[in-house]
């Protein structure tokens, strides 16, 4: 049964053959053959520092979250922690950005005249910070 703390990507990459994870392009992210470890964005809660070890290194991020790096035998092992909320594996930036560009209608103007590229566009967001989603 799937681990319901891992995200269904990482479920999926654990339980496929190490070849078919190497083929997919995705599956594979964030899993050095070399070492045998996954780098895995965690969410966690409480003390995570507490898991530094010479087989576990964790580097804590922003806002309850941490990049942990561990042997895949380990998974299962530090997903039972109470400490840990969730758990998922890195992308590739590029797949996360072709969706984009294609439900955005960004191709046709690349590919042909006047062939945009956006570069010297300047975007700027601006953010409260307050987090707060009035509701009417």
């Amino acid at each position: 049964m799937a681990n319901q703390k891992l995200e269904n990507l990482l479920n999926l990459a654990l339980e496929v053959e190490e070849a078919i994870r190497e083929k997919s392009g995705q599956l594979g992210v964030g899993f050095s053959g070399k070492t045998r470890n996954w780098e895995l964005i965690v969410k966690y809660n409480g003390n995570i520092g507490r898991l530094q070890s010479g087989v576990v290194k964790v580097e804590e991020l922003i806002a309850g979250y941490a990049v942990v790096t561990l042997p895949e035998p380990l998974i299962d092992t530090f997903t039972q922690l109470e400490e840990v909320e969730f758990v998922e594996k890195p992308k590739r930036l590029y797949f996360s950005t072709m969706a984009g560009k294609q439900a955005s209608c960004i191709f046709p103007v690349t590919v042909r005249p006047p062939y945009l590229t956006g570069k010297g566009v300047l975007v700027a967001v601006i953010d409260s910070g307050d987090g707060v989603m009035e509701m009417p």
